[in-house]
């Protein structure tokens, strides 16, 4: 059902699939990249994530709610979406699709608090060495759609401090800078050590 009720489009790096306020669609990412930006009060601009192939989100628009953020391309791309109100239908009649509604919504609140409690809890550093890892093959692949300028608002941080960071990582040989916008990784197992090292024992 959902297959044959989905709406097909074109990105382009740059464009602005739904914007901050408007009613979220459930929305699959066929092909390419898109990154989650929120506009804060004081006109700060945060990427609170990054989705691919595959991904699939918005499942909060079976409340008719607004959407928080505005989904920007990345990359060249193809998108599915389809209106709250299309999935609210689809999920009255279907417990199964119900289930997975349920399921993306918690992920998406686990996903949540555990973003806003690195903003809390991390330095400039550290928020920079997890996104780094996050993120790796987005910004050191061979087809990289993420570059350092997108890292302040992937970090949650100013241009400066996120710059400090950046070549004091680049002093102790674990990146280099590559022209005017990349980024290249000199030592993967050492950035996974410096990440892992930071992460709460598990019980």
């Amino acid at each position: 059902m959902l297959a044959r009720t989905a709406r097909i489009g074109q990105m382009a790096p740059n464009q602005i699939m739904f914007r901050q306020g408007e009613p979220i669609p459930l929305t699959v990412i066929i092909r390419g990249n898109a990154a989650f930006r929120r506009t804060t009060i004081d006109g700060r601009q945060l990427v609170l994530g990054v989705v691919g192939g595959g991904d699939v989100f918005g499942f909060s628009s079976v409340a008719s709610l607004p959407s928080t953020v505005d989904l920007v391309a990345l990359s060249e791309g193809e998108v599915a979406t389809w209106s709250g109100d299309e999935l609210r239908q689809l999920v009255a009649g279907d417990s199964g699709l119900a289930l997975d509604v349920i399921d993306g919504m918690s992920r998406l609140a686990a996903n949540t608090v555990a973003r806003v409690d690195g903003f809390i809890h991390q330095g400039a550093r550290m928020r920079v060495l997890r996104v780094l890892a996050q993120y790796e093959d987005l910004i050191f692949g061979p087809s990289a759609v993420l570059s350092r300028t997108h890292l302040p608002s992937l970090v949650g941080t100013s241009r400066e401090m996120t710059g400090r960071v950046l070549r004091q990582l680049e002093r102790e040989g674990l990146i280099a800078r590559v022209g005017r916008r990349g980024l290249n990784l000199r030592s993967p197992a050492r950035l996974q050590r410096e990440v892992g090292s930071a992460l709460p024992e598990s019980d």
